[in-house]
């Protein structure tokens, strides 16, 4: 599910604005294939990284170049991207790009550069030294908040994507059986996803009774009594993330347990009205915190953020983060009830889509549809 040049120019217009705005004459733009780093460049490009680094510099006129690592990516590049200027780091990432700048007439310029935690410092340390005129300012946070509300196009495959989690869950509550290891059910699970048009898939799983946190999943069969957690997170056509998470009861949990999971329910229950335009995000964090801990429960993980073209986008669901949600953007929200003893844990979430007026659960797999499997209904 590409996207088509019409969406190009209106992120181009937009991000050149802001350029002229804050007096930049280019911007140097870099991502890696890691899940949370792909999306800069591929906001930009609509190309999708699969191994090492992308560079994309933009002049404020003129004509993008991307600059790519190795000869197959450049030859997929040239025929999905929307840059028509792509060339090989060769012989390396710096001298390539040391090379363009100066092609370019940018070696005296004021360069915006966006992900810096990303950018080898030797190849940073080279260009100020190269171009002692050159003038490099952070200019990640203008690209991050253009990318927090999501044009219609774009929300169209945060829906694609929120079909696949959904899938998720329907495949393990229809495959889930006696003696099923966690690594067989989860190659399941893949495998429906892969067919359906997942480009990137990310889960954590445990099975085991009194684990804190989910993690990989292991070699361990699953038996009566078990307390599931799948946490989903998968990007469909298109590159747009979503995350889900359910806890699935394989028979009957102890009271404890089902007595956390009942508190969970309710707080998701009241999240579509928690979640509105204009409010803060911490405020939200705040109240999602206030209900697990008046409970008697301590928190787990964070509980929330934005998701996009990167799993994790700005602005996050936490105490600090004093951003406004604002129609078009997509979050998840997942809190986690842990016991006092660290004996038990319930965890649950869930994407939604802000929009004018309250927002929206894009996640349709109810919890109560995968809570509880009963011990030998799929034996």
């Amino acid at each position: 599910m590409g996207l088509d040049l019409q969406e190009k120019e209106r992120r181009y217009r937009l991000i050149r604005e802001n350029m002229a705005d804050k007096r930049l004459d280019a911007l140097i733009v870099i991502s890696d294939a890691q899940i949370n780093h792909k999306g800069f460049v591929k906001y930009l490009t609509n190309y999708r990284s699969i191994l090492y680094n992308l560079v994309v510099i933009l002049p404020l006129k003129g004509e993008a170049r991307l600059l790519v690592p190795s000869p197959v990516q450049k030859y997929w590049a040239e025929l999905l991207s929307w840059i028509g200027t792509i060339e090989e780091q060769i012989p390396n990432l710096t001298e390539t790009l040391k090379r363009n700048l100066a092609e370019m007439g940018l070696f005296a310029a004021t360069i915006g550069l966006v992900n810096d935690r990303i950018m080898p410092a030797g190849t940073y340390n080279a260009l100020t030294h190269s171009f002692p005129e050159l003038s490099l300012v952070d200019a990640t946070s203008m690209i991050e908040e253009l990318r927090m509300r999501k044009a219609d196009a774009e929300l169209e495959a945060v829906k694609a994507a929120a079909a696949l989690a959904d899938l998720s869950f329907r495949t393990l509550s229809e495959n889930l059986k006696e003696g099923m290891t966690e690594r067989e059910l989860i190659g399941l699970i893949d495998g429906k996803l892969i067919a359906e048009g997942a480009e990137d898939i990310f889960h954590l799983f445990s099975s085991r009774p009194g684990n804190l946190f989910p993690y990989a999943p292991s070699d361990r069969a699953m038996q009566k009594g078990d307390v599931i957690i799948l946490n989903t997170e998968v990007s469909g056509p298109g590159g747009y993330w979503v995350q889900m998470i359910r806890t699935v009861f394989y028979g009957k949990p102890k009271r404890q347990v089902e007595e956390m999971y009942d508190i969970l329910i309710r707080i998701r229950s009241a999240l579509t009205s928690e979640l509105r335009p204009n409010r803060k995000a911490s405020e939200v964090a705040a109240w999602v915190r206030k209900e697990i801990m008046g409970a008697g429960f301590e928190v787990g993980v964070n509980f929330g953020h934005c998701l996009g073209l990167d799993v994790v986008e700005r602005p996050l669901i936490h105490l600090n983060e004093e951003a406004l949600l604002q129609p078009g953007m997509v979050l998840t929200v997942h809190p986690q009830l842990v016991s006092i003893d660290k004996d038990a844990t319930i965890w649950l979430g869930d994407t939604y889509l802000i929009t004018e007026t309250g927002s929206e659960l894009l996640t349709k797999v109810e919890p109560a549809e995968v809570e509880r499997i009963e011990w030998g209904a799929l034996c």
